[in-house]
C-alpha cells in the first residue's frame, strides 16, 4: 500500500519540512523540501538535517546523485534558505523538478551568490522550472475541492496555496511582484508578509506549512477563506507561522506589547480556518520565540482528546521548550522567560530539551507540580514525523506521529521503517506521574537488497 511521511526538521532556529511519497514496493517515488535554513544552533541541528536530507534524497533517486521533486522557498530570510547552500555542495549532481518562490528573485542575493539562481541551474529549464506567483494567489476559489488549483502532485498528493506574497493594498491583487516591490531587499516586516504558505494533501489529510506569515496575512486569509467558503477541517499539522512569533502573530510593536481584542479574533479565525490538530513550533530561543501565548491561540482548536505522541520516560507527557509569557498559574505570576515543561496537549517544539532555558518541574497547562526523573537524559533538539495512507483520519487518529531525537537521525529507509513500525497511534489518555528510565530503542532493521536503478518519473506541476 502506498503512504507518505512529512518530517518538521530540527534546524535550530529556523525551519525545514520534509515529504516524501512511498509505493506499494517502499520506494521513494515523491519528495518535496519546504525550506531550510537556520539562524542559532545551525552546527548543532543544521549538520545532521542536512545529511538525513541527502540520504532522503539519494533514495528518491536509487543512485548517489540524488533527485528533488519540488523545492519550496517560503521567503527570503537567511534562516529559511541558508542552508540550501550546504545541501547543494552535499549532492553536487542533484537535480530538481521546480522550485517555488516568493518575493523578488533579487532577494535571494547574499555573500554566497543567489540561491534562485543555484537552484536553478538544477532544473531543466530555470526560466520554466523556477517560479514565483502573483501579489495575493491563492489556490483556493471554492470551498469544492475539485476547484482547488494545485500547484504540485504526486500520485497521492498535491500542493495547494494558501496565500503568497500578500499585500495590504486591494489595488496590488493580481499584479506581478515586479510591479509591486522594489529591488532593494526588504525590511523584515516586508519579507515575511510575502511569505509562501502551503497546505500540503495527503491522500484525505493534510498539513499546513507557513514561513513568517505576519498578522497581515492572517488578514488576507481569513477575508479570503471567509469570502470563498474555506476551511482546511482536516488538518493534522499545523506548523506554526513565524517560529511562533508574538510580535507578528499580533501585529505588535514590542513582543510584550498589549494585544488588542481585535488582534486576537483575527488569528483565532485565522487558527480556526486553517484547524491544525497538532502544533509544531520550529524555533530556538531567539526573540522571545516561540511564544507561549501564541502556541495557546493555536492550541485552542488542536485535538485536545489526549497527546499524539509521548515520551517513553515521561509517558503521557513530552518536553516542550517556549518562552512563558502567559501566567503560570492563579498565584504565579507571567515569568517572561525561556522555560523547559512538560505537557500533554498536541504541540510539540523542535527545541526539546534546551541547555539554556530554565527546567520546569511542571506540567503545563494546566499548572501541576511534579518530580522529573532524576535518571534520564533527553535530546536538545526532535524531529517530528508523521505517516499517513489512504485509511489516515484526523477524526478518528490513526495517524503515527514519530518523535527523532536530532542527534539519532535513520540513516537507511529500513531504520525510518522500523522506527514509524514501532509508533503506537493515539497515545493513552491517562495522567499518571512521569515515570523512570525507559528502555533503550532498538537500532533499526538491516539494509534491504539493493534494487536496480530506475527511471526517475518527472512529477508536472499544473500550470
Amino acid at each position: 500500500m502506498s503512504y507518505q511521511r512529512l518530517y518538521s526538521l530540527d534546524v535550530g532556529q529556523g525551519m525545514c519540512t520534509y515529504f516524501e511519497e512511498y509505493d506499494e514496493e517502499n520506494d521513494v517515488v515523491a519528495n518535496a523540501l519546504f525550506d531550510l535554513g537556520s539562524s542559532k544552533s545551525k552546527r548543532r541541528a543544521g549538520g545532521p538535517t542536512v545529511e538525513f536530507l541527502a540520504k532522503r534524497i539519494k533514495a528518491r533517486s536509487g543512485d548517489d546523485k540524488g533527485y528533488l521533486d519540488a523545492m519550496f522557498i517560503s521567503h527570503k530570510d537567511s534562516d529559511h534558505v541558508n542552508l540550501i547552500w550546504s545541501l547543494l555542495e552535499a549532492l553536487p549532481e542533484m537535480e530538481i523538478g521546480y522550485v517555488y518562490h516568493s518575493g523578488r528573485s533579487e532577494w535571494y542575493t547574499s555573500s554566497k551568490g543567489n540561491v534562485l539562481t543555484k537552484l536553478g541551474e538544477r532544473t531543466e529549464n530555470a526560466d520554466e522550472d523556477v517560479r514565483n506567483f502573483r501579489v495575493g494567489c491563492s489556490s483556493f476559489p471554492s470551498p469544492n475541492i475539485k476547484d482547488w488549483v494545485s500547484v504540485f502532485d504526486s500520485d497521492h498528493a498535491s500542493a495547494y496555496v494558501i496565500a503568497v506574497n500578500t499585500s495590504e493594498s486591494a489595488t496590488s491583487q493580481g499584479k506581478l511582484v515586479e510591479e509591486v516591490y522594489a529591488k532593494s531587499k526588504p525590511d523584515g516586516d516586508l519579507a515575511n508578509s510575502t511569505s509562501l504558505g502551503i497546505y500540503m494533501k495527503m491522500f484525505n489529510v493534510g498539513a499546513v506549512i507557513f514561513g513568517d506569515a505576519t498578522f497581515s496575512t492572517f488578514q488576507f486569509v481569513n477575508q479570503h477563506f471567509l469570502e470563498h467558503k474555506v476551511w482546511l477541517q482536516d488538518t493534522f499539522m499545523l506548523l506554526a507561522p513565524h517560529h511562533g512569533s508574538r510580535l507578528t502573530t499580533f501585529g505588535l510593536s514590542s513582543t510584550n506589547g498589549a494585544i488588542s481584542e481585535e488582534a486576537r479574533k483575527v488569528v483565532n479565525t485565522f487558527a480556526s480556518l486553517t484547524y491544525g490538530a497538532t502544533i509544531v513550533v520550529s524555533a530556538d530561543t531567539k526573540h522571545s520565540h516561540p511564544s507561549l501565548e501564541t502556541i495557546n491561540a493555536f492550541l485552542t482548536f488542536a485535538d485536545h482528546r489526549g497527546p499524539w505522541w509521548s515520551d517513553e520516560s515521561l509517558s503521557p507527557y513530552h518536553l516542550v521548550s517556549a518562552y512563558f509569557d502567559v501566567p503560570v498559574s492563579d498565584t504565579i505570576d507571567t515569568p517572561y522567560k525561556n522555560y523547559t515543561f512538560l505537557s500533554n496537549e498536541n504541540y510539540y517544539t523542535n527545541l526539546y530539551y534546551a541547555l539554556n532555558t530554565i527546567k520546569g518541574n511542571f506540567i503545563f497547562p494546566p499548572y501541576s507540580e511534579v518530580t522529573m526523573p532524576s535518571d534520564v537524559s533527553f535530546t536538545e533538539g526532535m524531529n517530528w514525523g508523521y505517516q499517513i495512507d489512504a485509511q489516515s483520519s484526523v477524526n478518528t487518529r490513526n495517524i503515527p506521529m514519530a518523535g527523532i531525537p536530532s542527534n539519532r537521525l535513520p540513516k537507511t529507509t529500513a531504520q525510518l521503517h522500523a522506527l514509524f513500525q514501532r509508533e503506537t497511534i493515539a497515545p493513552s489518555r491517562g495522567a499518571p506521574a512521569p515515570g523512570g528510565l525507559a528502555g533503550p530503542v532498538p537500532a533499526g532493521a538491516a539494509r534491504p537488497p539493493a534494487r536496480p536503478a530506475r527511471a526517475i518519473r518527472r512529477l508536472e506541476p499544473r500550470r
